[in-house]
């Protein structure tokens, strides 16, 4: 029984391969390596104070890049705006400030149908030129209405009390609603003079 145990401890003790066992040795620490990091190149905002003074006009060309100034006095005279050219012989790349184009008459009439006065300022300038608010208005288009006009083809040409009243309680009245012409017709004022109502909001336009 002894010699039994003997030989298991003598198993346990001994390594397979015979040699005796060490005892476990700390792990090799590893240095640490200091990778270089890329410093970031810093960029210093140009100057341009030196366009502060400086009188832009149409035809004015730029290389490579325009001052801020240029695009702000485009901007401010809404006349002119800085567009990329033909690059120059070199390849650089070129700016000029050109003129706007001209608006087309659609544009010139989609502008102007959208010009809008508060219904206080339409009624306020009514008075003032005419003497009348818009209950008197309404009273001048049922008049109109029961003298039964006609259009040039015989159509009928009465004025929808219900909706024109509506649109007298509306907000705002925009210069492209065909009432207006309607109403300003029966008034006696010209679409001239309407137009010029509506971009100035002066009721001597309406005189």
């Amino acid at each position: 029984m002894d010699e039994t145990l003997n030989e298991i401890n003598e198993t346990i003790e001994t390594p397979a391969d015979g040699q005796p066992e060490t005892p476990n040795e700390p792990a090799e620490e590893i240095p640490e390596i200091d990778i270089p990091q890329e410093e970031e190149e810093i960029v210093e905002p140009k100057d341009w104070s030196e366009w502060d003074e400086h009188e832009f006009a149409e035809g004015e060309i730029f290389t490579t890049e325009y001052p801020p100034q240029a695009a702000v006095w485009c901007n401010e005279g809404g006349t002119y705006h800085v567009e990329e050219i033909e690059s120059d012989d070199d390849g650089n790349r070129r700016f000029q400030i050109v003129k706007n184009p001209e608006p087309t008459a659609e544009e010139i009439a989609e502008r102007k149908a959208m010009l809008n006065l508060t219904a206080a300022d339409v009624e306020r300038a009514i008075y003032k030129a005419k003497g009348m608010d818009f209950d008197d208005i309404i009273t001048l288009v049922e008049q109109y209405n029961q003298t039964e006009p006609m259009s040039e083809t015989g159509e009928s040409t009465n004025i929808d009390i219900k909706a024109l009243k509506i649109e007298l309680r509306a907000n705002n009245f925009y210069r492209g609603n065909p009432y207006i012409d309607v109403v300003g017709n029966l008034l006696g004022f010209t679409k001239k003079q309407l137009d010029e109502f509506f971009e100035t909001n002066d009721y001597t336009k309406l005189l």
